[in-house]
């Protein structure tokens, strides 16, 4: 199923699709209309068709709400290693970069239909990088977990809300609180991490993975 608010983009990866004899376009059409699509489609794949990868930051929130939800594939102009991440942690089954789709895209999808994560391939070397060099991950681990120690139970848990994307009312009405008081831990947050964006807080959870965020 395709997701895309530009007909010209989704019409080329129509076009790459068709061609391949073991995948169907099921049904396509804008973000909005996502959740009915699925609903009379059933399937098994979803590619969300952005320039930039922050617009399906909220579809892919929609996603986790619902039982057995479809794989999801993101495909992008550009994306950043905090956007790859942030991505993935909101479920994303892989990520392609809109250059060399057509190389790329009919891999992707039957790798995302078996529960593979498919990713481009220089998202994938900067992955590899991350995992290859031990010393300076666990350093810099290291820092972040005591930094994420300093934050309260409430900030934690903010701030685990916050690495899913969620904005400042979908945390509040996650956790039962005002959005004012949650704009008061994002404060308190981005204070004791010494960073200037909930975004730079999110990527010092992430440095900390193996810290549970919650606990």
């Amino acid at each position: 199923m395709l997701i895309d608010d530009r007909r010209f983009f989704r019409a080329g990866l129509r076009a790459i699709l068709e061609s391949q004899s073991k995948i169907s376009v099921v049904a396509e059409g804008k973000a909005c209309e996502m959740p009915s699509l699925i609903k009379v489609a059933r399937p098994e794949v979803i590619l969300f068709c952005f320039s930039s990868y922050k617009d399906s930051l909220h579809p892919l929130i929609q996603l986790k709400k619902l039982n057995q939800p479809p794989s999801a594939l993101v495909i992008t102009e550009h994306i950043s290693e905090i956007g790859a991440r942030q991505l993935l942690t909101l479920g994303a089954s892989g990520i392609l970069l809109q250059e060399g789709i057509s190389q790329h895209l009919p891999w992707a999808i039957i790798a995302a239909s078996q529960g593979v994560c498919a990713l481009s391939p220089e998202i994938s070397r900067r992955v590899v990088s991350e995992y290859t060099t031990p010393v300076t991950q666990s350093t810099r681990k290291r820092a972040a977990q005591a930094k994420i120690c300093a934050l309260t139970a409430r900030e934690r848990e903010v701030l685990e809300l916050l690495c899913e994307g969620l904005s400042n009312q979908e945390i509040a009405d996650a956790l039962s609180i005002s959005s004012g008081t949650v704009k008061d831990h994002v404060r308190a947050i981005c204070s004791k991490l010494s960073v200037q964006s909930r975004f730079h807080a999110a990527r010092i959870a992430w440095q900390a993975k193996e810290f549970h965020i919650s606990s």
